[in-house]
């Protein structure tokens, strides 16, 4: 038999199975019974007139049915989480790899000719500079500095 705990854990998934199975039931008179098995059970009686062994069979199967939903709907976002763990590994192993060969490739690229890449370098970071001092430059005489 389902426990007054067990109704208050899962008591939204509950009030749809009896709301879609009773449709005298109304979402007002679910709210009155506020997630108590007993007023639960008597409310199920007195606007269906089953027995409450039948209205306790009900509520075992809706409660069985709720937790397996649950169950499922928990498995899958698991499932979900480890594949995307697995996608994140394998493009950060992949990442990690064309790093290091970019690394090694600059590297021998530096240590077969040095003058040359001082050069680049230099030339790289004054053309950056004067990018930058260009555009907030520009960018001050618009807010008027």
């Amino acid at each position: 038999m389902i426990t007054q705990e067990e109704v208050q854990g899962r008591w939204k998934a509950i009030v749809g199975i009896v709301k879609e199975k009773f449709g005298q039931i109304t979402g007002d008179d679910l709210t009155q019974v506020e997630g108590d098995l007993d007023k639960l059970i008597g409310l199920i009686q007195r606007k269906t007139g089953h027995s409450r062994e039948r209205v306790e069979a009900f509520l075992d199967d809706a409660f069985s049915t709720a937790q397996s939903s649950f169950q499922q709907a928990r498995d899958a976002a698991a499932e979900y989480s480890q594949q995307v763990g697995e996608a994140f590994r394998e493009n950060y192993d992949h990442l990690a790899v064309e790093a290091r060969r970019g690394y090694e490739t600059t590297m021998k690229s530096v240590s077969r000719r040095p003058l040359e890449s001082i050069a680049i370098a230099l030339g790289a970071g004054v053309l950056t500079g004067l990018i930058v001092g260009l555009s907030m430059s520009s960018s001050n005489r618009r807010i008027g500095l």
